[in-house]
Parts: C-alpha cells; sequence; structure tokens
C-alpha cells in the first residue's frame, strides 16, 4: 500500500494532537546543524541555508562498498566478483579503530557495536574531509552485499550472488531490513555532527537494471521511497541515481522526477556514467556520456546536476563544458569530479604509507594538477577521490583513509584558499586570458584573478587598466600567501620555482 492511495489506519498514533517548539539551532563549528540545510539554489554551488555560505567539497568515493561492515545486522559475509577471482570483501574498518571518539558513544549500537565505522569518519572529518560517498544497493555487483532489503534466505544468496541473481532468486523486493536502516542511520547521524556531505549512490553499473532498464517499476519507487523517508532529512546531501548506469534515458528522467516530488526536503539530484572516453562507449546501442548529459542538461529533467567519472586528463575540460552547457540552458548544474581513470589506478596509495607496494606509483602530483585544481579552477563544485582496483588499497577492499592522507591534505588546502582568498560564487573559469596553455584561469574579471601554474611555468595574463598587485600560495604544502607584489604592466606571472603554485591577482 506504500505506493498506493488507501491503506487503513495503524491505530497507535492516527489522530493524536499536541504541541512543540522550535528554537534556533545551538549547535557550533563544522556540525551541519550549525549551517542549515544544503540546497540546490539554482547557480552552480549549493548553498547552507542558515548561514548562506556555499559549499565545496572534497571527500572520499571509495570504498564503494563502504556499508559492507560486519557490526551491521543482516549483512552477509557473501563474495564479491572481481575479474575471475572472488574475493571475501566483509570490513571490520580495524584500522579506524584508534580514531573513534567516546563522545560518539551515543552513535553506537548492541552495546558497543559501531566503533571502528565511525572511527573512519572521524579520521576524514579531522583531516578537514568532508565529503563520503557510499552504494546504498550493490545486489548483483562487484560487491554484492549491500542492500536495505531482506534476503529470503542467507545461504541462497551467497549461492545466488555467484550468479549475479540474488536479486531475482534470494531476496523480498518488498521488505526492507529495519534492524539494519537503523544503524545505518546512526552512522549517518554522526556524520552530521561532522559536517559530511552524504554521496548516496543508489545503483552501479553492474545492477542499474535490476529494478528494470525501461520503465520506472514498483520495486524502484518503493527503494527510493524507503531511502527518502529514512535519511532524506539529513541536512547535506545528494541523490546519485547510479554510479554508471545502462538504464534508459526515459527510467532516469522518470526517477529523477518521482524522487523530485517526493522529497521534501529537495536534495540534490545527479547522474553518473562512464566517462567520455571510455571504450564501452564505441559498442554499438550502449547510451554514452554525451547522450545522456545531453539529454538531461537544463530543463529536459529534474537533475540538478552531474556526478562525472572523467580521466585526468579530460577533468578540467569537460567540467567547464558543463558548467557552460547547463548555464546557457537558463538551469546551471552543480557539477563535480567523483571518479578518475583509469579504473585500475584512479587516486593511488601514497608512497609513504606502509601498505604501498609501487605496484601502482604515487600519482600525487598528477592528481593535485589534474583532478583536485582542475576541478575548483574550471567552476566544479568538488571532488571525490576514487581508490583503483590494481592499488593495494582499492575501492572494494579499503578499509584505511589514511592510504590517501597526503592527497587529502592537499585537497584541504584547495578548499582553505578557495573559502579564504576567493569570492568563489561569483567567478568563473577564464583560460583565455592567458598566453600558457596548460595553466588554469579562474576570475572575477576586474576585481580578482586565480592563476595555476603548473611546473613552474610562465604566463601573461590580460587585465584592465589600473594598479594590479600578485601575491603567491603553494598548492602542495599551503601556508600564508606570499607578500603583496606590484604586478608589471605586462601582467608576467612567474612562478616562484619549478613546482607548481597559484597566483592571486588583484587590484
Amino acid at each position: 500500500m506504500a505506493l498506493k492511495q488507501g491503506g487503513e489506519s495503524a491505530g497507535f498514533m492516527d489522530g493524536t494532537k499536541g504541541d512543540f517548539n522550535v528554537s534556533a539551532s545551538n549547535k557550533k563549528g563544522i556540525d551541519n546543524r550549525a549551517k542549515g540545510k544544503l540546497a540546490y539554489v539554482g547557480t552552480r554551488y549549493l548553498q547552507f541555508q542558515e548561514t548562506k555560505d556555499y559549499f565545496l567539497k572534497a571527500g572520499a568515493d571509495s570504498p564503494e562498498n563502504m556499508l559492507h561492515y560486519s557490526d551491521f545486522d543482516g549483512t552477509l559475509d557473501g563474495y564479491g566478483k572481481l575479474g575471475k577471482d572472488y574475493l571475501q570483501l566483509m570490513k571490520d574498518w580495524a584500522p579506524h579503530a584508534k580514531d573513534f571518539e567516546e563522545a560518539a558513544m551515543p552513535y553506537t549500537w548492541k552495546n558497543g557495536k559501531g566503533k571502528n565505522i565511525l572511527g573512519a569518519v572521524n579520521y576524514l572529518s579531522g583531516l578537514g574531509v568532508n565529503a563520503f560517498s557510499f552504494l546504498t544497493f550493490s545486489v548483483d555487483g562487484d560487491d554484492g552485499c549491500v542492500y536495505p532489503h531482506l534476503a529470503t534466505d542467507d545461504a541462497l544468496f551467497i549461492e545466488t550472488s555467484q550468479q549475479s541473481k540474488s536479486w531475482e532468486k534470494a531476496m523480498h523486493q518488498d521488505r526492507f531490513d529495519v534492524s539494519k536502516l537503523a544503524q545505518w542511520e546512526k552512522v549517518f547521524d554522526y556524520a552530521e555532527t561532522k559536517g559530511m556531505f552524504l554521496h548516496f549512490k543508489t545503483f552501479e553499473n553492474e545492477n542499474s537494471a535490476r529494478m528494470g532498464i525501461d520503465k520506472l517499476t514498483m520495486a524502484r519507487k518503493l527503494y527510493y521511497r524507503e531511502l527518502i523517508a529514512r535519511f532524506g532529512h539529513h541536512l547535506a546531501l545528494n541523490w546519485n541515481l547510479s554510479e554508471e548506469t545502462k538504464v534508459t534515458l526515459n527510467v532516469i528522467k522518470e526517477t529523477a522526477s518521482f524522487i523530485r516530488n517526493l522529497d521534501p526536503y529537495k536534495s540534490h539530484v545527479v547522474q553518473h556514467t562512464f566517462p567520455p572516453s571510455h571504450k564501452r562507449d564505441a559498442i554499438p546501442k550502449r547510451p554514452n556520456y554525451d547522450y545522456y548529459y545531453n539529454n538531461l542538461v537544463g530543463f529536459q529533467s529534474e537533475l540538478t546536476g552531474a556526478s562525472l567519472q572523467l580521466h585526468k586528463d579530460e577533468i578540467h575540460r569537460e567540467v567547464k563544458k558543463w558548467i557552460e552547457l547547463s548555464e546557457a540552458s537558463g538551469k546551471p548544474w552543480v557539477i563535480c569530479n567523483d571518479e578518475q581513470g583509469t579504473a585500475g589506478i584512479g587516486v593511488s596509495v601514497d608512497a609513504s604509507h606502509a601498505s604501498y607496494l609501487g605496484k601502482v606509483p604515487d600519482n600525487e602530483d598528477q592528481v593535485r594538477n589534474e583532478v583536485l585544481w582542475g576541478t575548483f579552477m574550471a567552476g566544479g563544485m568538488g571532488v571525490e577521490y576514487y581508490y583503483g582496483y590494481k592499488c593495494e588499497s582499492n575501492d572494494l577492499n579499503a578499509e584505511d583513509h589514511r592510504s590517501r592522507e597526503n592527497k587529502y591534505k592537499q585537497a584541504i588546502i584547495a578548499l582553505e584558499f578557495f573559502n579564504t582568498y576567493l569570492p568563489f560564487n561569483e567567478m568563473k573559469s577564464a583560460d583565455e586570458l592567458t598566453s600558457n596553455e596548460n595553466d588554469y584561469v579562474f576570475a572575477k574579471k576586474g576585481e580578482v584573478y586565480s592563476v595555476y601554474l603548473p611546473a613552474g611555468e610562465i604566463a601573461n595574463i590580460e587585465l584592465p587598466k589600473g594598479k594590479w598587485q600578485i601575491q603567491w600560495f603553494n598548492p602542495t604544502i599551503g601556508g600564508k600567501l606570499s607578500a603583496k607584489k606590484r604586478l608589471n604592466s605586462a601582467g608576467t606571472l612567474t612562478a616562484p620555482d619549478s613546482e607548481d603554485w597559484v597566483a592571486l591577482v588583484s587590484k
């Protein structure tokens, strides 16, 4: 009856009346409750409705099976598929046991369960990271054991998972595990206090058609209804219709409309798909990246943004492209780069981390240059880091976010620069203003310009007549801006050394 008109009264609260008081929040600091609802406001940045601050994010895209956790009720120790091998992927999040704080005890369950995953959230927040993503349905996918539903029989579920048939043969498609979902909510509640943006990835490519490939089915409606009813009240989140997808355009549009109409909080809705140069795009009859987004952008759908999967050298160009196309449509999209290719590499393990074996070289400089600053300087709202499947700690087996600590610290440096020194919501990508084809320019023309120069390069910038000053910022180690110096009349920007630098040019 959940999706149909009518039904019968449950009796226990029907007709009850009473009063309650609403007062201002007493929360402070990074707690989302001190900022209000993070909302789409018709611009390329989401905005907190109490503080009116615009939001930039930097977070973890991996592991996608974050919620395949041994302390959650009804979570099976199944086997996921990776290539030809079967891997045991149940997590205990033990590396983050030391990051648990006693203040988080109210968010544990069953005499202290949940400490390790809460520790992982606390670790990310302690660094300054403000987002993480997770699948809420991985049935018949790479991992296969994250789902809000009830399995009909545990042994049958594990057996049929190996055949990618567990949704069809071993699951109640209209019944949900209320105990497990209450425990998920504990984690999300705690994340709220830590200022976290919750990226709900509701399907993945391998199972995106399990609830219908060309029609908005009752099963899909019921699934989203349950997610919205239980978790939609959280202040900072997005609904991602699928991490990669192969459903029809019609299903994407109808699902986005269904969510937008049902969700009383009107949270951000996005779609993720394969990157434009992915080999799958060459397969006939398979909808590709441009096909999806060209037919969804603007008022063609209820989407309010895109979660882009891109190869690293495409990021700046593609983020800028979709920002400009959506703005031209009259409905600007919020654009993020939430996965970086190639699939096997993504964002590598830090060379300084204990698990680093060197089989995937540390790509710290490339991630900082092309992924992080490439996104922000194009006008994107943010990034999430994907852990490539060839890495020692990857998108399925990762349990230790310290494996990318150096890269997260550099992401926080970028956030601090934009939030401290730039009116970023009033600025746009303006790469054409310099002579250097390799740099990124972000500008509020006539007032302030930020120029990212890779590898100690030189650029000449076109500026209106007047007196201009320049300061330098180190994107690798952060710190304060250099002393102000008069910029010469030629507008020549010469980096302090052979590393990458950011020039801040102002009147």
